[in-house]
C-alpha cells in the first residue's frame, strides 16, 4: 500500500467515525453531519481509485496476470508506459525494466555484491581458471511476459544472481575445455568470450533476454606455475625475435659494405683501363710545361733522373762557345 493510499484509508475511518459520534450526539448539526459525509465519499472514491490504477514510469513495461475468470493467467500483450486501470481482486500487475542491466561477479567484496562470486572453469588440460566476469543484458519488450511464464517473478536480481550466473558458469566450463591454458591465458581468450556470449545469447533467448555485453574484469586467474611457464615462454620468443632482427641488420651491414667495395673496385678497374700510353705521354708534357714555365732560370738543387727536365749546362773552367 502506497502512502497515498494510507492517508486516504485514514480519512474514511475518521470520516465514519465523524458520522457515528454526529449520529448519536444530544444536538447533531445537519451542516456539519453533511461535510463529513463528503469528505468520506470523496475520500473512499480516492482511495478505490488509487487501487484500480496503476502508473508505468518510462523504461519499464508491464504485464497483467488474470486471477479469476476463464482467462486466467498471463496476459501476451505487454503494457507500456502510462496509466493501466485493473481489478486488484481480479488482476494483478508487474512491473519489469527494459533498461540495461548489468551483473559483476567478482571474489572481491568490494566489487559487485560483497560475495566470492568468481567463475571458475577448466582448461583443455583440466587446469583450473578462476575469473572475475561482468556482463550485461536486456529484456525484449515484446517478450515480458514468456519471460514471467518462465520464472513466475519480477525480481530480476533474483534471477541474474541465480539462473543467468549459472548459465554463464556452464558455457564458460563446456567451451573453455577447446582451448589451451595459454590460449585461454593469452591471445584466444576474446575468441572464448565470443563463444560463450552466444551460447549464453542461445540459452535464455527465448523468454525474452539478450546479452548486450560480456568480458573479463582483468586477466583470468591460472595457477602460479602456468603463469611462470607462459611468461617464461613469451620472453624467451621475444629474444628470439630479437637475436634473428639483430642478425638480419647485420647482414644487410655486410651486404651493404660488399655492394661498396665492389662498386670502388670496378670504379678504379674502370679508371685504370682508361688510363693508355698517350694519355701518361700528355699528362707527362702537361707537367713538364708547368716546371719550365715556372723556371728562374737557376739551376735546380736537386736533380732527378725523371725530372723531365734536360738542360745542357757549361761544367767549372769550360770556356763559353764563341769565344
Amino acid at each position: 500500500m502506497s502512502a497515498l493510499q494510507l492517508v486516504l484509508g485514514v480519512l474514511v475511518v475518521v470520516s465514519i467515525a465523524a458520522h457515528i459520534v454526529q449520529r448519536f450526539a444530544p444536538h447533531p448539526s445537519v451542516i456539519r453531519r453533511s461535510a463529513i459525509d463528503v469528505v468520506g465519499v470523496v475520500a473512499l472514491a480516492a482511495l478505490v481509485l488509487s487501487a484500480t490504477v496503476i502508473r508505468i514510469p518510462p523504461g519499464y513495461v508491464g504485464i497483467k496476470v488474470n486471477n479469476l475468470g476463464a482467462h486466467r493467467g498471463v496476459q501476451d500483450i505487454t503494457l507500456r508506459t502510462g496509466l493501466v486501470f485493473y481489478t486488484p481482486v481480479a488482476s494483478t500487475v508487474f512491473e519489469y525494466p527494459t533498461f540495461v542491466q548489468t551483473a559483476v561477479w567478482t571474489r572481491s567484496a568490494h566489487e559487485g555484491r560483497p560475495l566470492n562470486e568468481e567463475i571458475s572453469f577448466n582448461s583443455g588440460e583440466g587446469l583450473v581458471f578462476t575469473a572475475d566476469v561482468s556482463l550485461a543484458y536486456r529484456l525484449e519488450e515484446t517478450r515480458v511476459p514468456h519471460f514471467y511464464v518462465q520464472f513466475r517473478s519480477d525480481d530480476l536480481s533474483a534471477f541474474t544472481h541465480g539462473y543467468l550466473r549459472n548459465v554463464a558458469r556452464d558455457a564458460f566450463n563446456e567451451l573453455a575445455a577447446r582451448y589451451t591454458a595459454e590460449e585461454v591465458y593469452g591471445g584466444k581468450r576474446e575468441q572464448l568470450l565470443g563463444q560463450v556470449k552466444e551460447r549464453i545469447n542461445n540459452e535464455v533467448s527465448g523468454f525474452g533476454v539478450r546479452i548486450e555485453q560480456l568480458g573479463f574484469i582483468g586477466a583470468p586467474r591460472a595457477p602460479q606455475p602456468i603463469v611462470d611457464a607462459i611468461n617464461a615462454k613469451i620472453k624467451a620468443i621475444q629474444d628470439a625475435l630479437r637475436v634473428e632482427n639483430e642478425l638480419r641488420q647485420a647482414r644487410a651491414q655486410a651486404a651493404k659494405d660488399v655492394a661498396e667495395a665492389e662498386g670502388k673496385a670496378r670504379a678504379n678497374q674502370l679508371l685504370a683501363s682508361s688510363l693508355s700510353g698517350v694519355l701518361l705521354q700528355w699528362r707527362q708534357l702537361e707537367i713538364t710545361e708547368r716546371a719550365i714555365g715556372k723556371w728562374d732560370g737557376h739551376r735546380p738543387m736537386v736533380e732527378g733522373q725523371s725530372s723531365g727536365l734536360l738542360l745542357s749546362l757549361p761544367g767549372p773552367g769550360a770556356t763559353p762557345a764563341g769565344k
